[in-house]
């Protein structure tokens, strides 16, 4: 996944709009280079490996050549030393160098390295590679993917660059009109702060909050957010609009896409995101428990403009229904605003379950709020239920 510093945008300041970069057709000569020295240098060092790679793209555009690297090596799997062997071999070399200081000679160097490490390498460049094995410098190329070809590489670019320029959106909205149910997925495990509203010309509409918007946990967010529009891509007909802040105080800038433009994700984005959250409290549960019935994913809550779509509705004996929404990333404003929006419309009762190491800013919790930990505990569960029968 691409960082900050290697992503590249177009700025057209008469229209205030940005957009991410993409490579051309005649860029595919030289990736093909770049994929040739991945192939044929297995057991290279990393370091040697990106220099061989940025030596093979040197007709590519100067400003593109590290995000292709970085997804050169994304693709590519390494080994080194795990654990703290290592670093203890490491500590036993310099002990033994300080016990018989001052060693003038460069000879005096092998045996305290031969006692540690079993052998020295006669050449100082070798002689780090073998004491810093563990750093990413060094670490060494075990396999790259025979099938990974230019046009996988040139697509992982195409939708790193439109990723990494959503790490700086203040808001997102996206209109979708078909696909909407996967859509609703993503949007939901995902753990992203958004509302769904209907959208004027159709379909629906939701509205992310962006990383920029955030007062802390800001990477980790944004790759969620990232993760999200791989899995985005791969639905139909679908529209995004971003406002995105370059830098602190500047004006935003607006960033489309669309399902028309060709974006393409090789992960199947089903694995992108962890569900056994919800799975684990259904199975749990099971399908009645104390008089309570569970169905996943039951209902579509109109609230005035907005759409709520909890991840679980519960049905009692008696007639009572509560909805259970699992939130990810929150902030009590969020939650308050969740919860007021039930308010004035005919609804179900609304439980609000959150995890409390996702929460981005501090703040008490209403009482329709259910924190957890790591999974969310009947025993705490049944309880928020029965209350609403009273």
């Amino acid at each position: 996944m691409l960082t900050r510093p290697q992503r590249v945008y177009h700025w057209d300041r008469r229209n205030s709009s940005i957009s991410s970069d993409r490579l051309a057709d005649e860029d595919r000569p030289h990736l093909e280079r770049a994929l040739a020295v991945y192939r044929a240098s297995l057991g290279e060092r990393l370091g040697r490996l990106r220099d061989a790679a940025r030596a093979a793209l040197e007709g590519l555009r100067p400003d593109r050549v590290e995000a292709v690297v970085q997804l050169l090596d994304d693709a590519a799997t390494y080994e080194w030393p795990r654990g703290r062997g290592q670093a203890e071999r490491r500590v036993g070399v310099f002990a033994r160098a300080a016990a018989r200081h001052p060693l003038l000679d460069p000879g005096d160097r092998a045996p305290i390295v031969t006692e540690v490490f079993g052998a020295c390498p006669p050449r100082d460049a070798d002689l780090a590679a073998l004491l810093y094995a563990d750093y990413p410098e060094f670490h060494r190329l075990r396999s790259f993917p025979d099938g990974y070809t230019a046009e996988d590489l040139r697509a992982d670019y195409d939708l790193g660059q439109a990723q990494a320029l959503l790490y700086s959106a203040l808001q997102v909205s996206v209109e979708a009109r078909g696909d909407f149910r996967h859509i609703v997925q993503y949007a939901r495990l995902s753990r992203l702060l958004h509302r769904i509203e209907p959208a004027p010309g159709g379909g629906y509409r939701f509205v992310f909050d962006g990383p920029n918007s955030i007062l802390r946990h800001t990477h980790v967010y944004g790759v969620d957010f990232a993760r999200f529009l791989a899995a985005l891509v791969q639905a139909r007909d679908w529209q995004l609009a971003a406002d995105i802040e370059l830098r602190k105080g500047w004006r935003p800038l607006t960033f489309a896409l669309s399902s028309d433009q060709g974006l393409r994700s090789r992960v199947p984005a089903p694995t992108l995101f962890d569900s056994t959250l919800e799975a684990a409290l259904a199975e749990k549960f099971g399908a009645e428990r104390e008089g309570w019935r569970l169905r996943r994913e039951a209902a579509v809550i109109e609230a005035g403009r907005n759409l709520l779509i909890p991840d679980f509705v519960f049905t009692h004996a008696d007639g009572t229904e509560v909805a259970l929404e699992i939130v990810g990333y929150w902030t009590p404003e969020y939650l308050a605003a969740k919860l007021g929006k039930l308010r004035s419309v005919k609804a179900p009762n609304l439980l609000v379950a959150v995890r409390r190491s996702l929460a981005l800013e501090a703040g008490a919790l209403p009482s329709a709020v259910l924190p957890f930990k790591s999974r969310i505990l009947l025993r705490d569960l049944l309880p928020r239920l029965e209350a609403f029968r009273r």
